[in-house]
């Protein structure tokens, strides 16, 4: 294992290098082709879509699906009261209560956070060629 860096603008995330996109650089960086990053995240924001879908109206345990928002919350949302009185199921029910709520509310962070993720590198790509547009001799 390699020591860590001591650079610290490296914080740990390497693209591929045939990360769609990218391609040879120069000591500026790597060339970035915008219209294919630009598809990358249109397929990701598609992808992204049966996460947004609505559940199956039957919430039935043994059923797998694409794993919306919505199944995620529906399927999960088990408490003490669904697994029974006696103590073991009840405590069971009640680490599921505890672990759906982490889950649930990080699953859909996550979703929260691709979608910023999209919309920050299409701004980026719309505003360096307005710059590059902006600054180019007419």
């Amino acid at each position: 294992m390699s020591a860590p860096s001591k650079d610290p603008s490296d914080h740990g995330l390497k693209l591929a290098k045939d990360f769609p996109g990218l391609g040879e650089g120069d000591n500026r960086g790597p060339y970035v082709d915008h219209a294919a990053v630009r598809e990358v995240i249109s397929q990701l924001r598609k992808d992204l879509g049966g996460v947004h879908g609505n559940p199956r109206p039957s919430m039935s345990a043994t059923w797998s699906g694409p794993g919306t928002l919505g199944e995620v919350q529906g399927i999960g949302n088990v408490g003490p009261e669904a697994t029974g009185k006696w103590e073991v199921a009840s405590n069971f029910g009640g680490n599921f209560e505890s672990a759906y709520k982490v889950f649930g509310e990080s699953y859909s962070q996550l979703v929260d956070y691709i979608e910023e993720w999209a919309s920050a590198v299409e701004r980026a790509i719309a505003n360096y060629e307005k710059g590059h547009t902006d600054s180019s001799a007419t």
